[in-house]
């Protein structure tokens, strides 16, 4: 996005902000795609920016839902059921109640524990309603169902008819800098599936699968990613089960479209260190392995000054933490009050995994921007005092 386009959006809503450009996003989108050719179909990870899912329902062939709160947002939008993909660990049974009296076998679901897979097995069975469900394998942590299960749930196939066992959901974390372990985990995959397939006899026809793919947030971090997607796609079409493959992606995605925006507030030295106090902090933004600012993300400053001398800055938050640092050793020359710093690659995550209860800060402003379309709001500031204090009872004389 140019500095003209953002200019506009700092008059407009102020600071802190978080910017959304759909028109980056989209080009990813399209990107990624052309990347893996016919080998995968995309679900978008929500969880990594829910307010693009709306968008990104439109763009990708299935949205991923990991909670209840992540549901309600997509039945407020209208998102249609057929695309959504209900997985998350925790399902409980008021939760599986609800989803399945509302959509029925309308949605897709992973089945992470026996008792799930019971759970499903029950309405099925009540309802004389056939569901989709995917069997989600574990990496060895507390999500899904190891192998021995898988496979004994498998056998269990034609004595729950009305599950109908899909395909397997498989996902060991993200930002995986070498494309070598999203090959060895294909490769494992695909000896997995075929060995259900010669030993259960049972035809699985698709895999859900998050490769993690590492996006470089940091300077000096080399950029793999298409690279790494061409990998992927090599190894999918090597794989000897042949199936429908879904890439589960969200930070790859959405990362490069998001920039947020805070404003320098106070400028001062402190044992001949500069420091500059901005009106946001790590309560806002969050870059995956950043600690204490000792890497440098991406940013600019707005307006850019060419006089002074070009010296370092730490740039701190306004929370009362030693921690809120943003940047340890940003190179500026002559900050001033009122300047605007502009984080960029803030797309995925960096506005949800800060701690927004903190000290009782609004939550920033939200906003969406596209060429053809101009400037959204997309959230309006939000106070969090009312969430961080009880009832106030008013007291009679």
């Amino acid at each position: 996005m140019k500095k003209e386009q953002m200019e506009y959006g700092i008059v407009q809503y102020g600071t802190p902000l978080y910017v959304f450009d759909t028109d980056i996003l989209e080009q990813a989108v399209r990107d990624v795609r052309k990347s893996l050719g016919e080998a995968a179909d995309l679900c978008f990870a929500m969880k990594a920016n829910p307010f693009l899912v709306k968008i990104m329902a439109d763009m990708t062939d299935r949205v991923e839902v990991c909670s209840a709160g992540e549901l309600n947002i997509c039945r407020a939008l209208g998102i249609e059921p057929e695309k959504l993909f209900i997985s998350g660990v925790l399902k409980d049974r008021e939760m599986l109640q609800d989803l399945l009296e509302t959509y029925g076998n309308r949605c897709t679901y992973t089945v992470e524990s026996l008792s799930q897979f019971y759970q499903f097995a029950e309405w099925s069975t009540a309802t004389k309603k056939k569901i989709q469900v995917y069997l989600r394998l574990s990496s060895g942590n507390q999500f899904g169902i190891d192998e021995q299960t898988l496979n004994n749930l498998v056998l269990l196939q034609n004595v729950c008819p009305g599950l109908e066992i899909k395909g397997i959901h498989y996902y060991s974390g993200t930002q995986k800098r070498k494309a070598e372990m999203i090959e060895e985990e294909l490769h494992f995959l695909d000896v997995i599936i075929r060995g259900l397939e010669e030993n259960a006899e049972f035809r699985l026809e698709e895999l859900e699968y998050g490769p993690g793919l590492g996006v470089p947030y940091f300077e000096g971090e080399e950029d793999t990613i298409s690279e790494d997607l061409e990998r992927i796609r090599d190894s999918i079409n090597h794989m000897k089960w042949k199936g429908r493959v879904i890439l589960e992606m969200g930070r790859a995605l959405t990362a490069d479209c998001g920039y947020y925006l805070t404003t320098i507030k106070d400028v001062k030295d402190n044992n001949e260190k500069g420091y500059c106090i901005v009106d946001g902090g790590i309560h806002q933004i969050h870059y995956d392995g950043q600690v204490r600012g000792m890497y440098q993300p991406v940013f600019q400053i707005c307006p850019e000054h060419k006089a002074g001398t070009d010296r370092e800055w730490t740039i701190c938050g306004s929370l009362c933490s030693a921690n809120d640092i943003l940047v340890g050793k940003a190179h500026l020359r002559g900050p001033k009050p009122g300047d605007i710093l502009i984080f960029e690659k803030t797309g995925a995550y960096a506005m949800t995994e800060g701690m927004p209860l903190f000290l009782s800060h609004d939550m920033p402003r939200v906003a969406l921007y596209s060429e053809k379309n101009g400037w959204s709001l997309l959230r309006d500031k939000q106070p969090t005092y009312v969430m961080n204090m009880g009832e106030v009872k008013k007291w009679k004389d």
